[in-house]
């Protein structure tokens, strides 16, 4: 009985043991896999949205363009001809720069699109050679806009999110109230510059009048209380009212087409259609302000589920250590049934004077010893010299005691390798209380260390894959944070910093411009140079990125926030965003700098060409003792061709 009693406690323990080690990594694996997977999918259906808005905003652009085309080609075909040459051609530019913005940006049928351009083409001939009637031409260019039309209707169906696709709705009747206005500022136009009336071409414009009312209506009750104020506003505008009264005359057959020039009528009648075009300007900013606060969710969403995963790891891990002190009770108890403990632990007994009396195969398996090479020497022939003399010295003064000892212990193997141990040392007493030996119960905790350091690793991991989320956003490549890192590396180690300061440089420099991922869209991935407004919430990421890590504690994390703060400073003190000077600039910021600039200039960006290395080095030079710590660049420039090595090793051409 007390056999069976022995084997169910042994094999309890045993399972604690393996759910210890094991729990704690299944949640981790599992929590990852989640988090990834949920962040994934919700930032591939945010880009597909973005995607789906950024078209929407193309063929609009598109359409204005071919409205101001149609109606210049009406003027043109109506009168000799001459008065509009100009214009119509500067129209037909602006028409095929935004029909070749979409179709390189948006994602409408590349097919579709090239036959829209032979029929414009064609159409555009007709025009030329005047040998199409206005009327005729008219509709050609409406038809070719309603297709336009229908296409942004289909890209709504793709839009799930149910604001933004209430707010392109909304948004869609102010681009058919304008089609509307368009197609009467075409029609009237035409009228006017044939100086007769032309029945087809006014049936046109009064059909457009009817579309124009009912798009006005709808408008009025989708639209938000404050865009209706601003239609009513442009209702009450002069222009409105001119255009009002002369349809009013066209309708009544009093319209006179000899009064009025055709310019005054197109000049007043865009007029309004820009007003409407401004209205619809203001409504886009304000999808794009959704899109951008739904982005902000995302994000708040995917920290919301990683501080929910550390906290489940935290409570896992109290868990696991709640499980060892229940298997430090079950081994107190299986110390009264030697034997057991014998079969399921690394056991030894040592005498009075500390020699070897016993140990098990455990033992002689974790050591590579024989129990025969083992038994009459001391301890200290598996003894490792990383372990200090004072942890034996207060085991040994704790068990004469008659204390039972714990500690943690490292060992070495017979062949010189390592295993690390958690060990109780327990005396054993006799009835009249001397202490006959001493038993060692040990539990190898090798692998648990090791399991550690891979979560540490983990951890480092981590923190470049936020850094590649950051510098994804600003289409740079995951290498240039690693290359950043790698430069730090060498600059710290020949500047004389310790290998604790180089460790947490190296980790925390990816997270530099980690202050990006606050920054629009618009600013950050913009083609060319910005301007003066828009370079200044640039320069915010220094700031946003030194908030986000300020208020910790950890060295690591003060560190990022150290570099993201002062990366952009100057030497000479010109730097945003505090104007620090010379040594008042950490040296991880003037390390990072350096890096940061060197691998920059060498790398091609949406915004820029990557520069030739005599013209980078040319630069580094110039700027010694200006934006560059000129310690820093001596380091640099004496040890180049570490610098070089390590950027051929992650150039982004690596797969």
């Amino acid at each position: 009985m007390k056999h069976a009693s022995t084997q169910n406690t042994s094999g309890t323990t045993l399972n604690k043991l393996r759910l210890l080690v094991a729990l704690p990594m299944i949640i981790i694996v599992l929590g990852f896999g989640y988090i990834i997977g949920d962040a994934y999918t919700q930032l591939r259906d945010f880009d597909r949205l973005k995607q789906s808005v950024q078209t929407v905003k193309l063929v609009s652009n598109l359409i204005d363009s071919l409205q101001l085309e149609r109606g210049v080609s009406s003027g043109y075909l109506s009168s000799s001809g001459e008065d509009f040459k100009k214009v119509l051609a500067e129209k037909r530019k602006a028409v095929d720069s935004a029909l070749t913005i979409l179709e390189r940006e948006g994602t409408l049928s590349y097919r579709a699109l090239e036959v829209i351009r032979k029929r414009l083409k064609a159409l555009r001939s007709t025009v030329k050679g005047r040998t199409i009637a206005p009327s005729s031409a008219f509709e050609a260019y409406t038809r070719i806009i309603r297709e336009f039309q229908v296409d942004y209707l289909k890209l709504l169906t793709s839009v799930d999110d149910t604001d933004i696709k209430t707010r392109l709705m909304a948004y869609t009747n102010l681009t058919y109230l304008k089609e509307a206005l368009g197609q009467m500022r075409g029609g009237v136009n035409g009228l006017l510059s044939l100086k007769k009336p032309d029945r087809k071409l006014m049936h046109m414009v009064m059909l457009a009048r009817g579309e124009y009312i009912a798009s006005l209506e709808r408008a009025r009750s989708l639209q938000e209380p404050y865009y209706v104020k601003k239609l009513e506003t442009v209702i009450d505008s002069p222009q409105f009212h001119y255009l009002a009264s002369l349809l009013e005359e066209m309708e009544k057959h009093q319209f006179d087409v000899q009064t009025i020039q055709p310019r005054e009528w197109f000049e007043k009648s865009t007029a309004l259609i820009n007003r409407i075009y401004q209205i619809e300007k203001e409504y886009l900013y304000e999808i794009d302000a959704s899109i951008e606060k739904r982005s902000k969710e995302i994000y708040l969403k995917l920290a919301f589920n990683i501080a929910a995963l550390i906290l489940t790891t935290v409570l896992t891990f109290l868990l696991a250590f709640r499980l060892k002190n229940d298997v430090g009770r079950t081994i107190r108890l299986l110390e009264e049934y030697k034997d057991a403990v014998d079969r399921s632990n690394i056991v030894s007994k040592t005498d009075r004077s500390g020699r070897i009396t016993y140990v098990n195969e455990k033992f002689c398996e974790i050591s590579g010893f024989s129990a025969e090479e083992l038994i009459g020497k001391p301890h200290r022939v598996i003894r490792h010299p990383d372990t200090p003399k004072e942890v034996f010295d207060k085991m040994w003064a704790t068990i004469l005691a008659r204390r039972p000892w714990k500690g943690v212990v490292k060992n070495r193997k017979k062949d010189g390798s390592d295993y690390v141990v958690e060990v109780t040392v327990n005396p054993i007493v006799n009835n009249e209380g001397e202490i006959e030996e001493f038993i060692s119960i040990r539990h190898d905790i090798t692998e648990i260390l090791h399991m550690h350091e891979t979560i540490e690793q983990t951890q480092q991991d981590l923190i470049y894959r936020l850094s590649e989320i950051s510098e994804a956003r600003s289409k740079e490549t995951g290498f240039h944070v690693r290359r950043v890192a790698e430069y730090s590396r060498l600059l710290g180690k020949y500047c004389g910093l310790s290998e604790e300061e180089i460790k947490h440089l190296v980790t925390a420099s990816p997270m530099h411009d980690i202050g990006k991922v606050a920054i629009p869209d618009a600013i950050l991935n913009k083609e060319g140079t910005l301007d003066d407004e828009e370079r200044e919430v640039m320069k915010r990421h220094a700031a946003i990125g030194y908030d986000l890590f300020k208020d910790s504690d950890k060295p690591l994390l003060k560190a990022a926030a150290c570099i993201a703060h002062e990366h952009h400073e100057r030497y000479d003190g010109k730097g945003y965003p505090r104007g620090l000077k010379g040594e008042e600039i950490h040296i991880y910021g003037r390390i990072t700098a350096l890096a940061d600039v060197f691998d920059a200039l060498g790398s091609e960006r949406c915004y820029k060409e990557a520069w030739p290395d005599e013209a980078v080095f040319a630069y580094l030079r110039a700027e010694r003792g200006k934006q560059f710590d000129p310690k820093l660049i001596d380091i640099f420039f004496e040890h180049l061709d570490k610098f070089l090595a390590v950027r051929n090793r992650y150039s982004d051409s690596c797969s």
